[in-house]
This record gives C-alpha cells, structure tokens and sequence, in this order.
C-alpha cells in the first residue's frame, strides 16, 4: 500500500546501518556457536549481498538437546528463538493426505522442520543478551 511504502522509503536511509548492525550479530554468533559440536550455522556473516536476516542454525547430533529442547530452554530464559519451516506445510490437514506429502517423499525438508533454529538477530541487540544467549545454547 501507499502507507506501507512511505514508510519504507523513510528507513531507506537507515538500511545500510542497520544490516551492519545485523551483520555484527551475526558474526557474534558465527564466532560463538559454529564451534559447538551438534550445531550448524547455516549463513556466514559478511557475505556480499546478505543482510543478515536471521542467524539459522542446525541442531542436530552430537548436541545434548533437540532443537525442540533448545527451543524450550531458551523461552525459560525469556530468550525467543524461532523455529523455521515448521510446522512443513505437508503437515497441515488440508494437505497431509496429498501424495505430495508423504514424509518419506521430503527427507530434507523433514530434517529442516525437525532441526532449524533461528537465534533472535535484530540491529539493537543488546550484547549482554547476545551473551546470555550464547550461553543457553554452547552449555545446555
């Protein structure tokens, strides 16, 4: 609508602060987490063209959680990551009895429902949340 690209064209000037911002997030926890055993970031940070949008990692074996049970840790500590793709859209009733949907005919995208996480990631994250939240996620 007119109202919502006004309202773009005004942060227009701001982006370019802002993706840095994101970026320094980003890298934060690239630095932090890439090293945990059973953990996967997906999006290196600093790459040309990425805005750092979302810092999504893979929990998968080799961490002592499930990306669920990491999920549930953060929210104890008033921390909200986001589980992507999930629930799968196959998943849904209007189309879990497609052919199309079949678990067994979508491995990858199972994986990514059961297995993604994204770490909260905005341009005014205070660092000392940042830490907090390295420390949920590199000793559960």
């Amino acid at each position: 609508s007119e109202r919502n690209a006004a309202g773009g064209l005004a942060l227009l000037p701001q982006m370019d602060d802002a993706i840095a911002a994101r970026d320094r997030v980003a890298t934060r926890y690239w630095e932090a987490v890439n090293q945990v055993q059973g953990l996967r970031c997906l999006c290196p940070p600093g790459q040309e063209g990425h805005n750092s949008y979302a810092f999504p990692i893979m929990v998968g074996q080799g961490y002592p959680l499930s990306r669920d049970g990491l999920y549930q840790r953060l929210r104890e500590q008033d921390l909200f990551a986001r589980r992507y793709f999930y629930p799968l859209i196959s998943d849904m009733p209007m189309y879990r009895d497609l052919p199309s949907a079949a678990p067994g005919g979508l491995p990858i995208a199972r994986r990514a429902a059961d297995e993604v996480l994204c770490l909260p990631l905005y341009p005014d994250l205070d660092p000392v949340d940042q830490e907090r939240i390295i420390e949920v996620v590199s000793r559960p």
